[in-house]
């Protein structure tokens, strides 16, 4: 009977160990629930270095920055087509041609009318050049007389001069002479005086006609001038007339135009780029001006929206981002080329708000093609390298200054202990915030209070959450 009792003991015992042993199994498991519990209430980051920056997106289709649109007004059919949509053209390349024969044939029989009556034309001005010519020689010829009518009266008055004075001088010469002489020679000198005299009383009347004569010879060069030179000004006017005169320019109008339809009649690219459309088929009237669409593929740009709460940020020159889904993750190089400083009738109607802006694509090995969807990043403001924490760590103001609470190794293994450390804040970016000084170093963890969490009170001990595999670093989690 004992020996029932001792065993029917082990059995209580080895129960009662059984169920404090699942006892403490059971507590371990609700502390690590609770632990859990605590650390999923504890959203963290790290402080970190990195490069900051603050952006506006958009969003926007890959487009050509230079379209050409092809038109003609010709009502011409079309005799050959010599491309189609996504074909590459260059310069030059002939596109389409237009049947110029018709054309063609009014010209020709225009162009002979306009032929004869040029000849005419022709015909006249060189009788006028004639008369032109003709005119000169009389000019020169009359001139020429006149000039030597002035020679002989001027020759005629000179001699009669010249005749007066040498009388002059002998006369006086003898007078002086006379008196040294004897009465014989005396005689014979005075009587050759006198006769001196006597010639130059004949001659001295007739000075006065030789003046008048050499006067009226240069009157009548003058007056030879004057009439020769209005006869040459008069022929040289009908001249003048006849190529300034304003006469009927229908024809050389008329032929000048449908020489530039025949030319018109062959289209050709005025640069490379793709055919994107075409509205005209081989054998048919066209019947829209615009022929086809050409995009130059080399130089690409996307257009975009930037809403009023965010254009104002934006100015040309500013660097972008540019990614699409057919170039993965690949970052392109692009800048604000242009702004539309305003918002269209069409546009305001539509109900599309925000104001457009062009987005050049800088990189030039870029693969980007023409229709494709992008989203770019305008980087408004950027720090490179900055140590940084998530915007959502930081508390205070600029009144009582600004504080993170960090955690630092606790006293315990795999704990940290919540300290409250005083910061400088400088560039905000959309999930960093610059930290310029304070107690902070890359890796340290700062506590967000994300997702309405609270943040551990100051002084508090709480478990690593950083060795806790299910749960990440939330700065990192904003990042992407």
């Amino acid at each position: 009977m004992a020996k029932g009792k001792k065993k029917t003991g082990c059995i209580v015992a080895v129960i009662i160990v059984i169920l404090l042993a699942v006892g403490l199994i059971v507590g371990l498991v609700m502390a690590m629930k609770s632990v859990t519990a605590m650390m999923q209430s504890t959203p963290y980051g790290k402080a970190a270095v990195k490069d900051l920056s603050s952006y506006v997106n958009v969003s926007g289709i890959v487009a050509s920055s230079d379209t050409i649109t092809v038109t003609s007004e010709l009502g011409e059919k079309i005799v050959k087509l010599n491309v189609k949509v996504g074909d590459s053209v260059k310069k030059g390349d002939v596109l389409c041609e237009f049947d110029s024969t018709s054309l063609q044939q009014q010209f020709d029989k225009l162009s002979a009318s306009s032929d004869q009556a040029q000849d005419a034309e022709d015909y006249k001005l060189s009788i006028l050049r004639r008369n032109l010519n003709e005119a000169k020689q009389d000019k020169a010829t009359a001139l020429n007389q006149a000039q030597q009518a002035i020679n002989n009266a001027e020759k005629r008055r000179d001699e009669a001069y010249n005749t007066y004075n040498e009388n002059v001088n002998i006369y006086n010469r003898l007078i002086d002479d006379i008196a040294a002489s004897d009465p014989a020679q005396a005689t014979e000198m005075q009587q050759q005086a006198d006769a001196l005299l006597e010639a130059n009383k004949e001659l001295y009347p007739l000075l006065a006609q030789y003046d008048e004569a050499v006067t009226s010879a240069y009157n009548a060069y003058n007056d030879v001038k004057k009439a020769t030179s209005q006869s040459v000004q008069a022929a040289q006017d009908q001249i003048d007339s006849e190529k300034y005169n304003v006469t009927d320019t229908s024809a050389s109008d008329q032929l000048e135009k449908l020489q530039e339809q025949i030319d018109n009649c062959i289209v050709v690219a005025e640069s490379d780029g793709v055919v994107t459309k075409v509205n005209v088929t081989e054998g048919s009237v066209a019947v829209s001006p615009v022929l086809m669409v050409i995009e130059n593929t080399e130089s690409l740009m996307i257009r975009g929206k930037v809403s009023e709460a965010d254009i104002l940020s934006v100015e040309e020159g500013m660097t972008c981002e540019i990614k699409t889904t057919a170039t993965d993750q690949e970052i392109i190089p692009g800048s604000v080329k242009r702004i539309e400083k305003f918002i269209s009738a069409a546009d305001a109607e539509a109900g599309s708000a925000g104001y457009t802006v062009e987005i050049s694509i800088d990189d030039p090995e870029s693969k980007l093609l023409i229709g494709m969807s992008a989203n770019i990043k305008i980087i408004i403001d950027k720090a490179d390298q900055a140590l940084s924490v998530p915007y959502e760590s930081i508390r205070g103001g600029e009144n009582e200054g600004y504080f993170v609470f960090a955690g630092v190794p606790g006293d315990a293994e795999g704990t940290l202990k919540v300290v409250k450390k005083p910061v400088e804040v400088g560039f905000e970016g959309d999930y960093y915030t610059q930290i310029t000084s304070g107690d902070l170093k890359e890796g340290d963890i700062v506590f967000t209070g994300r997702y309405g969490a609270e943040i551990p009170e100051e002084g508090a001990v709480i478990p690593d959450p950083s060795l806790l595999d299910p749960l990440k670093d939330l700065s990192s989690e904003a990042a992407e």
